[in-house]
């Protein structure tokens, strides 16, 4: 039985110092334990009327725990890292890395997690201060690179001892205590290519950027798995357009056309790039898709913007960080990740920029952007 002082309450609301977990006990008349239980997300053990009271109680407090003294109760420190390999200072306006950390912080934040983010270009990991010293419960990484950078960046991270998920990579055989998450690349870059090549095609371009990342590999890989198996291939030029911002691309892409010529169909790696490409064909007096066909790749919002609306594939980024950062919680949980490799799957929806339809009546475009627009509200309710 609990031994309680009457008034206690109203003293601990009066007291100039901090509340303490006894002091939120003694207002929410229940036991420390209980009142841990309930601040530390176990829920399931206590009920709802206790729940009320506990968090009432720690509303009037002002109670919030000290996270190093938390920290020695439970040996976590309630931190994931995440650590994006990207040699751009500006990695966090990439729409997909946003998106991707935004699903992440969505479960992490109602877990009771922060995040630490850190960024760097591979030359610069071992800098980072996550590697310098441990600050986090686990790691999430998204790296580039090339295969080998990747990997050995994959290793180190691995030899810090703490749970890894790695996102939009292949994890490596020898790496324990780890998991990867993946959305379907390949299977998207294949249905842009089945999409495109099942009209004539004689000169096709992909525009990727010059740093690689495994997505782009997988995306580029697709294309590739489709054109060998045409019997007469258009000639495939990949088009390296440097940080694949739109300067970039449009003078690689520029300097494409001027030495090959125009092509028929170009493949954007992503949504920004296939714009670039579609602006400067514009420019030339050409048309799109009368006279190139153009594609894109993630699905955000650029797509609308885009004259004519943009044919892509929808990317789950938000599902991917929200994914990864269950599989960690579950990990951090029960000692085991719930599954060692999942792919989630893109969305892809033809429209304007790709189809070149013979004798279209009047309303049947509405049709492709229907289609399209029911793509972009999937992908949309990726979020849980």
């Amino acid at each position: 039985m609990v031994k309680r002082t009457p008034g206690y309450a109203q003293a601990a609301e009066s007291a100039g110092g901090r509340a303490t977990l006894r002091d939120v006990a003694l207002a929410a008349r229940t036991t420390p334990m209980t009142v841990s239980n309930v601040i530390n997300g176990r829920k399931g053990q206590v009920g709802p009327e206790m729940i009320e009271r506990v968090l009432a109680a720690c509303q009037r407090l002002d109670y919030r725990p000290h996270a190093n003294a938390r920290q020695l109760r439970t040996n976590r420190r309630m931190t994931v890292g995440v650590i994006i390999m990207d040699p751009s200072a500006h990695y966090l306006s990439d729409p997909f890395t946003a998106a991707m950390l935004a699903g992440l912080n969505d479960v992490l934040l109602v877990a009771g997690y922060s995040i630490v983010l850190q960024g760097a270009s591979p030359a610069h990991l071992a800098s980072l201060p996550l590697l310098r010293r441990i600050e986090s419960d686990g790691i999430c990484l998204l790296t580039s690179g090339t295969a080998e950078q990747r990997h050995q960046t994959i290793e180190q991270l691995a030899a810090l001892g703490q749970p890894l998920v790695l996102i939009q990579d292949e994890l490596p055989g020898d790496i324990a205590d780890a998991c990867s998450l993946i959305q379907d690349d390949t299977g998207g870059g294949a249905e842009i290519a089945r999409h495109l090549f099942n009209r004539s095609s004689k000169h096709a371009v992909m525009l990727l950027p010059s740093v690689s990342w495994a997505a782009m590999e997988r995306r580029e890989a697709g294309v590739r798995s489709v054109l060998s198996t045409m019997a007469r291939p258009p000639a495939f030029h990949v088009v390296r357009c440097g940080d694949e911002g739109f300067d970039d691309t449009q003078a690689a892409f520029a300097l494409h056309v001027e030495i090959h010529g125009l092509p028929d169909v170009v493949i954007g790696g992503n949504d920004r790039m296939a714009i670039a490409a579609m602006k400067f064909i514009q420019t030339l007096g050409r048309a799109v898709p009368a006279d190139v066909r153009v594609t894109g790749f993630n699905g955000f919002d650029f797509w609308r913007y885009a004259s004519p609306e943009l044919t892509t594939v929808f990317s789950p980024a938000f599902q991917l960080g929200a994914e990864s950062a269950r599989a960690l919680l579950r990990r951090l949980e029960v000692g085991s990740f719930p599954w060692r490799k999942r792919i989630l799957p893109v969305v892809f929806a033809p429209t304007v920029s790709s189809e070149v339809i013979v004798g279209m009546k009047s309303g049947s475009r509405d049709v492709g952007l229907g289609k399209h627009r029911n793509a972009a509200k999937e992908r949309h309710l990726t979020k849980e």
